[in-house]
């Protein structure tokens, strides 16, 4: 049931990136066409831009993460003889990542409400959303571990039955 519901949740995040991108392309067409064919530059094009293209980072991450094609550094793991060492040190590790994704949460939600009060120069939307990404980023990113994990352990499980 929550491994469902989950799947739905990321499948809206999957749409939300997709739509986010398309009005970035929108977006960059308009205010180069704007500024070069018709010498009317579009002020908050760039703004707009770079809000979602922070926003389209982190998220996008999550979903990586969710299908384990987060970033790992695996020379050392790869060439090690012992599958069980291997797999403990991989444990270990994604134990560290998820602890640095908490400190993530954290510290994101701290920026968040420091610059939740201010403006932004010329959308003039709260400047916390811009850094409301990070912990809203590293919250889905330990979820989508987490089902990574049930999903492969439950998959692991029916390859050896």
């Amino acid at each position: 049931m929550a491994s469902k519901l989950i799947d739905r949740f990321f499948r809206a995040i999957d749409c939300l990136l997709s739509i986010a991108l398309f009005v970035i392309f929108a977006e960059v067409i308009v205010e180069v066409s704007a500024r070069y064919i018709f010498s009317v530059p579009i002020p908050w094009g760039a703004e707009l831009s770079q809000t979602l293209l922070v926003w389209i980072t982190f998220l996008g991450s999550a979903v990586a993460m969710r299908h384990g094609e987060h970033m790992a550094i695996r020379l050392v793991l790869d060439f090690l003889p012992w599958p069980s060492l291997r797999k403990g040190l991989e444990v270990i590790g994604n134990l560290f990542l998820v602890a640095f994704l908490i400190v993530g949460i954290w510290s994101g939600c701290l920026v968040v409400t420091r610059t939740w009060g201010l403006k932004t120069t010329t959308l003039q939307i709260p400047a916390g959303i811009l850094y409301l990404a990070l912990p809203v980023g590293c919250l889905f990113m330990v979820i989508g571990l987490w089902q990574f994990f049930i999903t492969n352990r439950h998959n692991a499980n029916e390859r050896v039955q």
